[in-house]
């Protein structure tokens, strides 16, 4: 991979300015509020008096709060003059090759437009701002350098005096010029900081029906301090979301993803840290939802290869305990009713001892797929279905929207058909064997609730799943197609992952 050792040198440039532009946007602050310097600002021309060729203050005893403000703003040369240095670097930086740079280092194409429109965008962005500043700088630093802490010594020519009055005059104008770029480079650095990847590889960790979930397993990161630090793992699973129409929509969905963990950990179901990452380049959202690495060793579906009868049964008696909390929740009453995807992929064993092949009575669960925020209020979703939809090739949408959608978010609700969908999917698992199992467990969990529907027989759940199975197998050839009609006809990129053929 190319070095790109120019480009670090422009962003630890930048980084250094940064830090000299926060501390004289702050000086700039406390001037605006200190009646000391207005005072002196109101009667510039009063302040100086003429010794030969040269001006001094009339009254140089001031505060040591107005000396450090007026040596905070018009002062510190080597600090200005660090700014000075990286605004004439990103000047003179090849466009093209930092563009490089970021998708060298940066996975995520809309991540990469949205750095660099920071940069080098329409409108104020960092390198406009930056070649605004150069004329200034260019000439204010030699007056800078006279400007100290010992105002008694303080001399000042006559240009010197008149390049003063011109700062103060364009006070407002410069902290403008200071405000927007300290915005804008934070959130370049923290949007960079999380995205910059130095010879990463991406493992994608598993394909459901819709997303793609991925993780990074080694290569180099920034950290808090912008210092890169090398990663053999990282503690995030990421799962890139279905497009959403508007910023609305993402912020609507957002509040819900972290609602439905609030709920879900306040009636006692554990879930592991999650956070939601977006982008937003010409008009195209990106969102990727992000959940603490769980140790895949210990998802329900996978450790039950490991487990004889008996422990098996023990795991699913757990996910039945984790489930009568949603029950419990859901039979209060009230205007929030909790939905959840109760297959066993969703779900984590705690093990105290880290036993591959037993489930121990102390054992927890994890919850892990709140990336579908399913509750309702007053017995609305709240969550957009139609965003969920985009995922749906745009020739099938009308026919999900008109026949399917409210019975498949229906499913999510009651509880017994949660169950057998838990249990059907034993198939897909290829262990039907545990089926016979399950079910008796799960008829003396439901008799014992008075959950309304009656026993889950065999025969129904074969029926679900045949039933389940196909729909599946049809929606990802619709998928396949979409994916041919999109890149081989209308020469788009198609915006998914597919998985390969599903064993079921």
């Amino acid at each position: 991979m190319e070095r790109f050792t120019d480009i670090h040198a422009l962003v630890d440039a930048i980084e250094r300015a940064h830090k000299f532009k926060k501390k004289r946007l702050s000086f700039m602050k406390r001037a605006s509020v200190n009646a000391e310097i207005i005072r002196m600002r109101d009667s510039f021309d009063l302040l100086w008096r003429k010794d030969g060729e040269d001006y001094r203050l009339r009254n140089p005893s001031l505060s040591k709060g107005a000396i450090d403000i007026l040596a905070g703003i018009f002062g510190k040369k080597e600090e200005a003059g660090a700014i000075q240095e990286a605004d004439r670097a990103l000047c003179a930086i090849d466009r093209l090759r930092f563009n490089h740079f970021l998708s060298a280092t940066i996975a995520s194409v809309p991540s990469v437009n949205h750095l660099y429109e920071l940069f080098f965008g329409p409108g104020e962005r960092l390198e406009r701002l930056a070649c605004d500043r150069i004329p200034y700088l260019e000439r204010y630093l030699p007056t800078m350098g006279r400007i100290g802490t010992d105002m008694e010594a303080l001399v000042l020519s006559k240009a010197d005096i008149d390049t003063l009055w011109e700062m103060i005059q364009l006070f407002d104008v410069i902290r403008e010029n200071l405000q927007k770029d300290t915005a804008l480079y934070a959130r370049f650095r923290k949007d960079f900081r999380g995205h910059y990847r130095e010879g990463g590889e991406l493992s994608i960790l598993g394909y459901g029906e819709i997303s793609t979930v991925m993780s990074m397993v080694k290569g180099r990161v920034l950290d808090r301090s912008f210092e890169l630090q090398r990663v053999e793992g990282s503690k995030w699973v990421w799962k890139r979301m279905p497009p959403f129409p508007s910023r609305e929509e993402v912020d609507r969905y957002d509040a819900a993803y972290r609602e439905y963990r609030a709920l879900l950990v306040a009636m006692g179901i554990a879930v592991p840290e999650q956070a939601l990452s977006r982008f937003d380049y010409a008009g195209a959202l990106t969102v990727y939802a992000g959940q603490a690495r769980i140790n895949p060793d210990f998802v329900a579906h996978v450790l039950l290869r490991r487990l004889d009868t008996e422990n098996a049964k023990r795991l699913f008696f757990m996910v039945l305990r984790e489930l009568e909390k949603v029950f419990a929740f859901n039979a209060r009453g009230g205007g929030v009713r909790i939905g959840i995807d109760g297959q066993l992929s969703n779900w984590v064993l705690d093990s105290k001892g880290g036993a591959l092949n037993y489930v121990h009575e102390g054992d927890g669960m994890f919850y892990i797929d709140t990336s579908t925020p399913l509750f309702r209020k007053e017995g609305r979703e709240q969550m957009n279905p139609e965003v969920f939809i985009m995922t749906t090739p745009s020739f099938l949408r009308w026919v999900v929207r008109r026949f399917f959608l409210q019975e498949v978010l229906d499913r999510y609700y009651d509880l017994r058909l949660v169950i057998v969908d838990i249990i059907a999917n034993l198939h897909k698992e290829q262990m039907p064997g545990l089926i016979p199992h399950f079910i008796p467990m799960a008829n003396a969990f439901i008799d014992r609730l008075g959950i309304t529907g009656g026993a889950i027989t065999r025969e129904e759940v074969d029926k679900y799943y045949s039933g389940d199975a196909f729909i599946w197998k049809f929606y990802q050839f619709a998928r396949r197609i979409d994916r041919f009609i999109t890149e081989s006809i209308l020469r788009k990129k198609y915006s998914y992952r597919l998985p390969g053929k599903i064993k079921r």
